[in-house]
């Protein structure tokens, strides 16, 4: 049976402030300006108490090491923030203090992928995983000769299946049955610093300005090792919680009109996507989504469409494919906004290097 997420939003109030100083009263310290060293320090951990918060309301309902999967997302699924619709996400938070974890996934000849992330929102990507893959700690050993190894350096992590759906739900459904995942079991905690209200706030306003200003999102999500900046890794998690690398998805941002205008809700646009020069190999696809601006989650409309994908547009003639975003979701590959003000998230997995997104284009009706 499939199982729905409802992951509780992300509030924007993180926990309260617990002073290093004994010299220092509450009152005393909450009546201090805000440091832009205080702002920098909480925007470094904004990825972490954001992966933290999830694992929280995700432990409600499982346990460690236990697989989750999502089915059809909706609108009425308030999962992460700007959440890939067409897409079953699998979920399972685990412990590797004790020992490693083992995780297999049977084959799908659509895009699937398994995305293991630390605590800190840093992540190792395998698409179409051939052989298990196992996450450990720098000084474990694999348990398993010739595995595909991920390297944490956090005791906790969250192991995120992405498998493409092409009207094909009960098979992608009946496939994640087979994902298994063993051996984790650990019990050492991941301690998060805190911050009074002040901070929170004006770090979150630094972070959710720098997404508004519309940055290139290839520096959202990175690995450790790739040296992208705390800022950038904070506007991924806000923009979109659980993002991919940039070598195996690139995300461009749709916020404006070809005017600098930013999208309306009673408006009518297209994108006109090319035949070809988006993705380097045949497991590769693109995808397009639409998101209401104040909430961050799908749009409901009666038609309960919500995205256009490679796998299941209507290509033009001349091979080149037309997406149509109106209220009503008129036309061919046509995206519904229900009225809403909208952005909107094009997605290409498996991308070819310097990927040039397509414009998005107000037109008259």
């Amino acid at each position: 049976m499939k199982n729905k997420t409802h992951f509780f939003r992300s509030s924007l109030i993180a926990l309260l402030f617990i002073f290093l100083s004994n010299n220092v009263t509450s009152q005393e310290k909450s009546n201090k300006s805000v440091s832009d060293m205080d702002v920098a320090e909480y925007i470094k951990w904004f990825p972490a108490i954001k992966q933290v918060e999830m694992r929280d309301q995700w432990l409600k309902k499982y346990k460690m090491g236990e697989w989750q999967f999502t089915g059809s997302i909706t609108a009425n699924d308030k999962t992460v923030v700007t959440p890939q619709a067409g897409t079953n996400y699998g979920y399972s938070w685990f412990n590797i203090s004790n020992e490693p974890v083992v995780i297999t996934m049977p084959e799908y000849e659509n895009y699937y992928s398994l995305s293991i992330f630390d605590m800190d929102h840093y992540m190792e990507v395998r698409v179409k995983p051939k052989k298990p893959v196992v996450i450990r700690l720098p000084h474990q050993k694999s348990p398993i000769e010739g595995a595909l190894e991920i390297v944490l350096q956090t005791y906790q992590g969250l192991a995120f299946t992405r498998q493409v759906m092409v009207d094909n739900e009960k098979e992608v459904m009946d496939l994640a049955k087979k994902i298994t995942i063993t051996g984790g079991g650990g019990d050492f905690p991941f301690v998060l610093p805190t911050f009074n209200k002040a901070i929170q706030e004006a770090g979150f306003n630094k972070i959710d300005t720098y997404v508004r200003e519309g940055h290139n999102s290839a520096n959202y999500f990175v690995s450790k090792y790739e040296g992208g900046g705390d800022l950038d890794r904070a506007a991924g998690v806000l923009a979109g919680q659980l993002g991919t690398q940039a070598r195996y998805a690139q995300y461009g941002q749709i916020i404006f009109d070809q005017n600098k205008k930013r999208l309306k809700g009673n408006g009518n646009y297209e994108i006109t996507v090319p035949k070809d020069g988006l993705v380097r190999n045949k497991q590769g696809y693109w995808t397009v989504t639409i998101y209401s601006q104040e909430g961050r989650f799908l749009i409901p409309n009666k038609k309960e469409i919500y995205y256009i994908s490679s796998y299941n547009a209507k290509a033009n003639p001349d091979g080149t494919y037309t997406i149509h975003i109106n209220n009503e979701g008129k036309g061919i590959n046509g995206l519904p906004s229900a009225g809403v003000d909208f952005y909107g998230i094009f997605r290409v997995y498996e991308p070819v290097d310097n990927v040039k997104f397509p414009m998005i284009k107000s037109v008259s009706k």
